[in-house]
């Protein structure tokens, strides 16, 4: 995640995509704005060992990790890491820090995208899409869960509590992971990838005013947050008909799983990620971008190039202010695990 003008990168694994190596603790930052600076480790004995989890900045002082794989099984459980004093907050890992997720069963490769508070400042919630269950035993089509949680107010030291409450069945998402998720709207959600079909996924309600508040239903989400211009640019260009190079895409050439996702205005940018093709080993070197209608609330996939370094299960973000989109790690050619950070830039065909 990005908060700030800093970059955090936590967990993860750093050997090839076959190996059964456990999960790391390593919390590691970088600032990216307005200079690039250099990584410091924040590692301690109390950083968690996960993979597969999500993260959220909140309020610019709080990392919230959701989920992942522990090196054992998938957890629901959620770490909070206070950016301010740079210690752990207790891991909300059972009642009565936690509360709300099904027995036995805790999530991985899933996304998580921050809601707007409608309590307190200290109020926090995220929408949660992707896999659920155990080891034994996986839902047919997917569950949305909503997040709600408290964190210490900014003036005291304390323990966070969440609660997990599954989503109305009103509200439907089809089984996936490592998809990305990103907010079109306060109320419609995009989710990307994931799965070898149906490569695209919109979820969209509404708060009706005869319908009563409720934890099943979710709030508006937060919108819109970071936004890279160069993304902005080329959606407008693909729109106007001034990419002549733009090509819409087929559902089977734009599957992937570990993608980045870089939102724009009106659309996201869709870099790398795997192919679903266990006897190649590098990572898709294909862009995409998805381009939203909002009037008819649909959007469309198109082939916008290729990338000069592709990348799939990398940790990517967007910076606030400056709209700069960064990229590190995740696996590259030969499936080997890279250590680079990357800054998204676009390439004329002269270049």
């Amino acid at each position: 995640a990005i908060v700030g003008d800093y970059l955090y990168v936590h967990g993860g694994v750093n050997i090839s995509r076959n190996s059964t190596k456990n999960p790391s603790n390593g919390l590691f930052r970088i600032k990216v704005a307005p200079e690039i600076g250099v990584w410091t480790n924040l590692t301690s004995t109390e950083s968690p060992a996960l993979s597969q989890h999500a993260c959220i900045g909140f309020l610019n002082r709080y990392l919230i990790f959701i989920g992942g794989w522990n090196g054992q099984i998938r957890t629901p459980g959620i770490h909070t890491y206070d950016i301010e004093s740079q210690k752990w907050l207790p891991p909300a890992l059972c009642e009565p820090l936690l509360k709300g997720f099904p027995q036995g069963a805790g999530l991985s490769a899933h996304t998580a995208t921050e809601m707007k508070s409608v309590g307190p400042r200290n109020t926090f919630s995220a929408f949660i899409i992707g896999r659920e269950g155990s080891l034994r035993m996986q839902r047919r089509s997917g569950n949305i869960y909503l997040l709600y949680g408290n964190v210490p107010d900014g003036s005291s030291s304390g323990a966070a509590r969440y609660t997990y409450c599954e989503a109305s069945p009103q509200l439907s998402a089809s089984s996936r992971s490592y998809h990305s998720s990103t907010a079109l709207s306060t109320n419609t959600l995009v989710t990307l990838g994931g799965r070898n079909d149906r490569p695209v996924e919109l979820v969209s309600w509404s708060r009706s005013t005869g319908r009563r508040p409720s934890t099943d239903w979710p709030g508006e989400l937060v919108f819109p947050q970071g936004r890279c211009p160069l993304v902005s640019s080329l959606i407008h260009e693909i729109r106007s008909n001034k990419l002549s190079t733009a090509k819409p895409s087929s559902s089977n050439q734009s599957c992937s799983r570990g993608h980045a996702a870089i939102p724009g205005d009106g659309g996201v940018l869709v870099s790398g990620g795997d192919g679903f093709n266990a006897l190649v080993r590098d990572p898709l070197d294909t862009a995409y971008a998805f381009v939203y209608n909002d009037a008819e609330k649909k959007g469309v996939l198109y082939n916008v190039g290729k990338l000069l370094n592709p990348r799939a299960y990398a940790v990517y973000g967007v910076h606030d202010s400056e709209g700069t989109a960064w990229l590190h790690g995740g696996i590259g050619p030969g499936g080997k695990a890279q250590n680079t950070l990357l800054k998204l830039e676009r390439l004329r065909p002269d270049e």
